[in-house]
């Protein structure tokens, strides 16, 4: 059980979630937070992977692909089934909300290290919100009923209440020294 512990530990201060001891300052990964976040949004979510597996990305004109009529005709002529350009309108539209909220957690971040926040608290902010946007977009992805639609928007409102905690935490330390 202490190997255990001391592995999950050195994983956690490697994250910059806890320090290893408490004379070393934690690690600020803001940066690196948004660039990985930036990739999440602006490549990984992207379309043009599942596009080019069923084989019909158009790169001349890649948004013209799920559009009427171009969408349908795919489907009428059997390059696509129903449920995959479904599903590749689900995607694009997780791809666009994901390039649309990544400015939101820009602004978080920058605030708080403006604002100088403990690392630790940075960090852990950055992680969670990192975690739920990606699986926003797996629920968003797969989302074919109700209740998965129910997970997404619980999803969507947990990355954004991690971005205002931020932005409050910020606030309060901006403010602290005025009277």
């Amino acid at each position: 059980m202490g190997e255990f512990s001391s592995r999950r530990s050195s994983f956690l201060s490697k994250l910059g979630l806890t320090a290893n001891n408490s004379l070393t300052p934690l690690p600020n990964y803001g940066p690196q937070f948004l660039l990985a976040n930036f990739v999440l949004s602006y490549v990984l979510t992207t379309t043009r992977f599942q596009k080019t597996s069923y084989g019909v990305d158009n790169n001349m004109n890649p948004r013209y692909d799920l559009v009427s009529p171009r969408a349908e005709q795919l489907v009428s002529k059997g390059k696509l089934t129903q449920e995959q350009l479904d599903q590749l309108r689900r995607i694009q539209a997780a791809h666009s909300n994901s390039m649309e909220h990544y400015t939101v957690f820009t602004a978080a971040v920058l605030c708080s290290m403006v604002a100088k926040l403990d690392s630790g608290m940075l960090n852990r902010y950055a992680t969670i919100y990192t975690l739920v946007r990606a699986a926003y977009f797996l629920v968003y992805r797969q989302n074919t009923t109700r209740q998965a639609a129910g997970v997404r928007s619980v999803l969507w409102w947990a990355g954004n209440i991690v971005c205002i905690r931020l932005f409050w935490f910020a606030g309060k330390a901006l403010n602290a020294h005025v009277l």
